[in-house]
Formats: C-alpha cells, structure tokens, sequence
C-alpha cells in the first residue's frame, strides 16, 4: 500500500475542506498511519510465530490462534484506514468534474477572441482553475457531507468490529482453548500482551478522536447551512 499517494490524494481534496477537515488530516497520518507504520508492525510481528501452547499435539496451536485472532490487528487497522479514506475521494471526483466542466465552458467561451489575447488570457484563467478553492456549497456541501456521514460508519462498524472480535480493547496474557485437534484444555500465551494492550487502546483513542472531528464539522456544515440567507 502506497500511503504517501494515499495522502496526496487526500491533501488534493483536503484543499476544499474545512479547518476541522484539515485537522482531522493531520490525525489521521500522525496519529494513526505513521504510528501503524513505525511502531505498531513492530509490535504485532510476532504474534503468530511467539503465540506458544502447552502442548505438542500438531494443529493445536494454528487452531487456537485463529480462534483468538481471526483477522490481524494490522491488517483490520489497515482495512479500516483504506475505508475511512476512501469516502474523500468523492470530494476529489467531484471538484475533477467541477473543474473538467468549467474548463470545457472557458475554451467554448474563447472562441470568438483574437488569437493572442486568447491564448494569453484563457492559460491565466485555466491556471486559476487548477488552483482556486471551492465553495462548500450546493452539489459540493452534499458530497461534502454524505463522506463525512460514511466516514462515521466506516470508523464507528470497525471499532464495533474490533471491540466484538477480540472482547474489548485488553489484551489477555492467558487463553485457553479447548478445538480439535487440541487434546483436551490447553493454555496458549500472547506475547508483550501489555505493550498490545497501549497501541489498541491508543489506536482505538485515535479513531474516536477522528468520529469526533468528523461530527463536529458535519454539525459545522449543518449550522452553517442553516444560518444562510435564502436567496
């Protein structure tokens, strides 16, 4: 996964974006992805070949440990980075077609202008196409919205997922599995269940700090839609 793409894509759009967009932007890479990237892997890389059963019954312990973890915390954070960015990308679409549109209608305008002028003059105004801030408003505050609304469920469905699959945010030092081919009980072992334990907790704060940036600027928008004067 290319995440600096991923964050020029998103900075693109972020450009049309409230103040609380742009913040919500700088927790999502600070906190979360570059946090994913430096530390977290680090953490979780050994969780699978470290996770270790009192017993020497083969199977055993691949069965346990897909019984405790179904998915990866690494790759469900990812997963839920992937869905939760996506949803700003309508916004990019949108301001594309905006622009592809209102460059169509310039070059239908210039012509019926003299050759120099035309040319000198519709370079400056397509410049100021690529480079000029949208209003939030009509199509753009709908599209606007409904990403921030999806941005909602995505991160509220993962936390959801998350606290569901593993039983809350703790990490256990102690499992006890009882599937075939195990022979009877046995007890497995995590390993450095404190130190999962913080980055859980630390992610799962991070995403909750993102829903609540997320439903201050729709609630933002909402207000500030309602407070326009009606033409």
């Amino acid at each position: 996964m290319s995440w600096p793409a991923l964050y020029a894509q998103l900075a693109g759009a972020n450009r049309h974006s409230t103040s609380l967009g742009k913040v919500w932007l700088s927790v999502l890479f600070i906190f979360r992805v570059m946090v994913l990237l430096v530390a977290a892997e680090s953490v979780w890389g050994d969780e699978q070949s470290d996770f270790t059963c009192n017993t020497l019954q083969p199977g055993c312990e691949n069965v346990c440990y897909d019984q405790f973890f179904p998915v990866s915390h690494i790759r469900l954070w990812c997963l839920q980075l992937v869905f939760v960015s996506t949803p700003t990308l309508l916004v990019t679409m949108y301001v594309a077609y905006r622009n592809h549109r209102d460059r169509k209608r310039l070059l239908q305008q210039g012509g019926g202008r003299p050759a120099f002028l035309h040319n000198k003059s519709q370079d400056s105004e397509l410049e100021i196409l690529k480079s000029r801030r949208l209003h939030i408003a009509g199509a753009l505050w709908w599209t606007y919205a409904c990403s921030l609304v999806t941005r909602l469920v995505f991160e509220g469905g993962f936390m959801y997922g998350l606290y569901v699959l593993y039983d809350g945010f703790q990490m256990p030092r102690l499992l006890r599995c009882d599937q075939w081919p195990c022979p009877n009980l046995v007890d497995c072992f995590i390993s450095r269940p404190t130190e999962k334990t913080i980055f859980t907790v630390f992610m799962a704060t991070a995403s909750s700090i993102c829903m609540f940036l997320n439903m201050a600027e729709l609630a933002y928008l909402v207000a500030k839609a309602v407070a326009r004067p009606r033409l």
